[in-house]
């Protein structure tokens, strides 16, 4: 049965919603929109009780690159260039309980607080408050165009809802000086660079990356350039025209330029975060310096890139010479056997699944590798896992997404995924069990280890030790 409950934050009181024993407040405005390609206001103030029982928008974007696996997830969903909004998911709201600050996914152009990763179960254990936020995607979010954008108003939003969670998050049972902050895929990329931003390293407990893209920021030459071919492909003669262009249109132009840069069996990504004063150059180096003993929880799947290729029909039908060529380019005179190596590997396409194999080492393994080993040395704790569990859906294995509705526990969210379709109810429910309880017990103490499970070892080099779910 589900009941309203009450609670208040700086800018007044939120009227929630109570679902067995879970406190639930949709769409509170955590800053204010100041108009298309300018940072953030303040958040707005209200008198009375706001309505927090609902969920609110997401900004602008077309559907997502994997709904052939995750499914539709954003249908249904309105969207707006004014979605500066988070919800809170909490068991208890006289606590003082660690708090999960949820960055999503989407390679940088899609995904918001969607019902896909509802923290109601997670909350459900009474242990942790989870946050998850909207942040501006994509053309919107990052474009860098001087006299136009600045750039990186995705990261300026995403520093204004972490400073909205620290000064309001007691409200809700919550420890302000206990946030962890965890995001998948793009939003594993923002974990780690809020843990290199000088603005925001201070304010998190420990950080959880789960499918870490190793990709630097872009050069601003570069950003630049590409705004530019934008424009030209979209028949504007400046810039400026972008701030009142229809936004229907921008999204249009944006998948178009996608597509242009698009390579063989590789994953293309435009319109990501700037390297500026904020912003380092080598977010990873920095993290090192500047997060270097505090604790990490970092993985990947391992079938990675099978979310991005398997619909895919050029990579999915590889012929052999296509597949050395492409591990020729990446290593030289080694590329012929590294691919014998890995050619006879998953998927009964030996060339796509040495595609696989390469791309998912090229984008997230190696780099999240390195990461790894860098915080290690650097003093902290690091935890990692690979995710082996695999879909029946046919030519993904263990993909890119697949371990999200394990961590939330929420598959009832992901009805129309074809990832999850058909698979044991059992085995699912008792991996995502474990899997929560890793990840509570990392959020709790910076350990993920506890009574009852597999012990989980500290990650170093010299064994490149990880926890297998399966």
């Amino acid at each position: 049965m589900k009941n309203t409950i009450l609670t208040r934050c700086e800018q007044g009181v939120l009227e929630g919603v109570t679902n067995a024993g879970v406190h639930t407040f949709f769409d509170i405005p955590y800053a204010s929109d100041s108009g298309r390609f300018k940072p953030a206001g303040e958040a707005a103030r209200w008198s009375g009780q706001r309505d927090a029982t609902r969920p609110g928008p997401v900004f602008p974007q077309l559907p997502g690159r994997l709904d052939f696996v995750m499914g539709p997830v954003c249908k249904g969903v309105p969207q707006a260039e004014d979605a500066f909004r988070l919800n809170v998911f909490t068991p208890d709201l006289d606590g003082s309980l660690p708090v999960v600050f949820w960055i999503h996914g989407g390679g940088f152009m899609t995904g918001g607080a969607l019902p896909c990763y509802s923290g109601d179960a997670l909350a459900r254990f009474g242990r942790a408050v989870v946050v998850t936020m909207n942040y501006r995607l994509g053309v919107l979010g990052n474009l860098y165009m001087e006299g136009v954008s600045p750039g990186n108003l995705s990261v300026s939003d995403l520093e204004r809802a972490l400073e909205w969670v620290r000064d309001n998050i007691a409200g809700f049972g919550g420890d302000p000086n206990s946030i962890v902050v965890a995001g998948q895929s793009a939003g594993a990329w923002y974990a780690q660079l809020l843990a290199a931003m000088p603005a925001t390293h201070e304010h998190v407990k420990a950080i959880a990356m789960l499918s870490y893209p190793g990709l630097q920021p872009m050069a601003p030459e570069k950003a630049h350039a590409g705004a530019v071919r934008l424009c030209e492909s979209a028949g504007l003669s400046s810039g400026d025209e972008l701030a009142t262009l229809p936004v229907e249109r921008i999204l249009h132009e944006q998948g178009r330029m996608l597509g242009t840069v698009a390579k063989f069996a590789e994953v293309p990504i435009v319109f990501m975060p700037v390297a500026s004063e904020s912003v380092p150059a080598d977010p990873g180096v920095t993290a090192q310096a500047s997060f270097g003993g505090k604790p990490v929880l970092i993985g990947w799947t391992r079938d990675e890139t099978a979310s991005f290729f398997a619909s895919h029909p050029p990579v999915l039908a590889a012929t052999e010479e296509q597949a050395l060529e492409k591990f020729k380019l990446e290593w030289g005179v080694e590329g012929a056997s590294r691919y014998a190596s890995v050619a006879s590997g998953r998927f009964d396409h030996k060339p796509y699944a040495a595609l696989i194999e390469l791309s998912s080492e090229k984008l997230i393994n190696e780099p999240t590798r390195q990461f790894a080993s860098r915080m290690a040395k650097a003093g902290s704790d690091v935890f990692a896992y690979r995710f082996d569990f695999q879909s029946r859906q046919q030519n993904i294995g263990a993909c890119h997404c697949f371990e999200l509705p394990f961590l939330f526990g929420n598959f009832e969210n992901w009805a129309d995924a074809p990832m999850l379709a058909q698979l044991d109810e059992q085995l699912t429910g008792a991996l995502s069990t474990r899997f929560q309880s890793h990840f509570l017990n990392f959020v709790e103490s910076g350990n993920p280890n506890g009574r009852d499970l597999p012990a989980w070892v500290k990650y170093n080099d010299a064994d490149d030790e990880l926890m297998y779910l399966k």
